[in-house]
């Protein structure tokens, strides 16, 4: 059966700006418990083996083979280890954007590797899933954005071939069942090199029987001259139902008959197949057949919704039927490849809920202009992006303390939700200084494994009976003092010290000053002379040695190298400019540079018109080009230069964004005037 619902609450969390040690083993838990589907009913090999036993033969496939990679025990958890990194979630405007209506549940959009985020999400609080993997063909072809984190990905997914990628994606495919709701629908996205080995793997995780439908989607093409097969010239998708009770609106997605069928009706045709009591002629169409036809992004021009410029671009009609079919308004979308948004922002045109994400950071500050530009359409106003919070400040619109805009919301009928930036595995360091001392320290204990103290004292954390942890100041450039080392030692030692065993204190903060790290050995000689066993450690957060529990999971330790990565801004220094001819001038980012050890630039963005700190024009998204030669051949680089030919004289305030390689961007603005 299916259902057509109208109501849908979404019960993640509004609030919360990280996630606790607790929270992340009960998602883990909930991971494992989940049940695959019986296959038997499907799968009968009884009577076939019975047969085969007398003949001496006992290698038949087992009926019940779970998916590639799957642990009866342990789930995906195996294969891919469940670590435990919380989500990041700053107190920053340019990540809390607002149209007016921070009551409504907000929009989300995640930078970090889709299985993490996943994990990190609660259990049946979607919708619906969209999703466009990667597929099954040229590495080249699927690294569309160029950061180190996509890249290292996708080496992972083709290491062993076709069994590497299925066991790749079963993993994300696994934790996407766990977050439907029951009523839930997913749509897979693929191609003719897997998509029958991935029905097959999910026909096991969400059960034969809740195969909905093989969409094909088709579109024409030039084909290559001298080919001596057919033109492959169709996508498939594939559509699963979490349970036997789903969302399926088919009046939304009507289509109109066409004038033949009518003809063909009306007149009774002999053998036309159509008979007055057996098919629906009805005025508001037909529901579509499995295969549909729409144009490819190539066929749109460059820079419109539909074409932002890269290679794996979905045409925005193909979403809006998906979603208007499997979901109602006020739902909750998902695509976890958002890649440069157009599920996002079909969702939000169409009054859905959003949650996205991509492990690059190209692609999620792509979506993110792409969206704001959309909710401030929507509810006819300009977003809190805005804002230069100088100039804010000095207009009496920006409270600094709530880092929320006072936006006039009278006559507004279109409530449009926040859009909120969440960051899980790459964690720009600056963002930290929005955090208060608590979300910090939630945040530090959460990736070091270790659970709050709730005791009296300077203890942050304990580890277990005998290791205490103290966590430093949340801003950068703060460091531990003297006194507050001093009552960590003293409140532990008298709070946990036990005879005859060894005492652990780890103190995890940004940096160390050298006087400090003197005062330590100065109190490791003098407990080592008392006969005090107690051991000091300082750890820098942003060092391998704090990384060292997490990439313990791992055999490989590069393989965890950016799933607890602290990244700084690139820099611009200078923003050079120069008249070509007319109203068309040259500009440049001069100078532009990664601040990150082993670090490049892979991108550039402009806005020439910049207002309310949205960059709006889709043709200056993605500036790259491959470089030819050097350590980076054959990689992106960010293209630094561009032109512009403005339609009018006047002033300009123009913006600079790049992105690098390790996940890290910054902005630059510059107001010229145009003669």
């Amino acid at each position: 059966m299916f259902r057509m619902n109208k109501n849908s609450v979404h019960n993640d969390s509004r609030s919360r700006n990280t996630q606790t040690l607790e929270e992340l083993e009960r998602l883990e838990a909930e991971s494992e418990k989940q049940k695959l589907p019986e296959q038997q009913a499907v799968f009968k090999a009884d009577s076939i083996k019975d047969r085969a036993k007398k003949r001496g033969v006992s290698n038949l496939p087992d009926r019940l083979n779970p998916p590639m990679g799957f642990d009866p025990e342990k789930a995906f958890d195996n294969v891919y280890p469940f670590v435990r990194i919380p989500f990041l979630h700053p107190n920053t405007p340019e990540d809390n954007i607002t149209f007016g209506f921070p009551d409504e549940e907000p929009n989300k959009i995640y930078f970090g590797d889709n299985l993490h985020v996943l994990r990190s999400l609660k259990s049946n609080t979607i919708d619906l899933i969209y999703i466009d993997p990667p597929f099954f063909s040229s590495r080249n072809y699927n690294q569309i954005w160029g950061d180190d984190n996509e890249v290292r990905t996708f080496y992972d997914i083709w290491e062993d071939g076709l069994p590497s990628y299925l066991v790749w994606l079963n993993a994300r495919l696994w934790e996407m069942k766990r977050v439907l709701k029951d009523t839930g629908s997913i749509y897979v996205h693929c191609d003719w090199h897997a998509s029958h080995y991935i029905k097959t793997e999910m026909d096991k995780i969400y059960g034969y029987e809740n195969f909905r439908n093989e969409i094909v989607w088709c579109y024409t093409g030039p084909g290559s001259p001298g080919m001596s097969q057919f033109n492959r010239k169709h996508d498939v998708i594939l559509w699963y139902s979490k349970s036997q009770n789903w969302v399926f609106n088919s009046n939304d997605i009507r289509v109109t008959h066409s004038e033949k069928t009518k003809e063909n009706f009306k007149s009774g045709l002999s053998g036309s197949g159509f008979v007055a009591d057996t098919y629906d002629l009805s005025e508001l169409g037909k529901v579509p057949e499995d295969w549909w036809e729409f144009a490819i992004a190539k066929r749109f021009p460059k820079g419109s919704p539909n074409n932002l410029g890269y290679p794996t671009q979905k045409p925005e009609g193909l979403l809006e039927r998906i979603i208007k079919a499997s979901s109602n308004e006020g739902d909750l979308v998902a695509d976890f490849f958002m890649g440069g948004g157009t599920t996002l922002a079909v969702a939000m045109k169409m009054g859905r809920k959003f949650i996205g994400c991509d492990i690059s950071r190209v692609a999620a500050s792509v979506t993110l202009d792409r969206v704001i530009k959309i909710g401030e359409d929507l509810s006819g106003q300009k977003s809190s992006l805005v804002k230069n919070e100088e100039i804010s400040l000095k207009k009496g619109l920006f409270d600094k303390d709530s880092f929320q805009l006072k936006i006039q919301t009278e006559g507004i009928t279109e409530k449009t939700p926040d859009i909120k930036i969440f960051y899980l595995g790459v964690y720009p360091i600056e963002k930290f200084a929005s955090l208060s001392q608590e979300q910090f320290e939630e945040f530090v204990l959460a990736c070091y494994g270790s659970r709050r103290f709730t005791g009296e004292g300077r203890i942050t954390g304990v580890m277990n009976s005998q290791t205490n942890v103290l966590v430093g100041n949340a801003n950068t450039t703060d460091s531990i003092k003297e006194l507050e080392l001093k009552k960590f030692i003293a409140d532990s030692l008298r709070l946990r010290y036990q005879e005859n065993s060894r005492m652990k204190l780890k103190v995890l903060a940004w940096t160390f000053p050298p006087k400090l790290q003197k005062y330590v050995k100065t109190l490791g000689n003098y407990f080592y002379k008392q006969n005090i066993a107690i051991d000091i450690e300082l750890i820098p957060i942003n060092s391998q040695l704090f990384r060292k529990r997490i990439l313990e999971h791992y055999q490989d330790s590069q393989d965890g190298e950016f799933l607890l990565l602290f990244v700084t801004s690139p820099s611009i220094p200078e923003i050079r400019y120069k008249k070509i001819d007319g109203l068309t001038y040259e500009f440049e980012s001069a100078g532009a540079r990664s601040n990150n050890l082993n670090g490049y630039l892979i991108n550039c963005q402009w806005d020439f018109n910049f207002q309310n700190g949205l960059f709006s024009e889709p043709e200056y998204s993605l500036m790259r080009e491959t470089a030819k030669s050097g350590k980076h051949a054959g990689k992106y680089i960010a293209a630094l230069k561009c032109n512009k030919k403005f339609e009018k004289p006047g002033k300009y305030l123009v913006a600079c964004r790049v992105q690098d390689n390790m996940g890290s961007e910054t902005t630059k603005t510059l107001e010229i005037e145009v003669s």
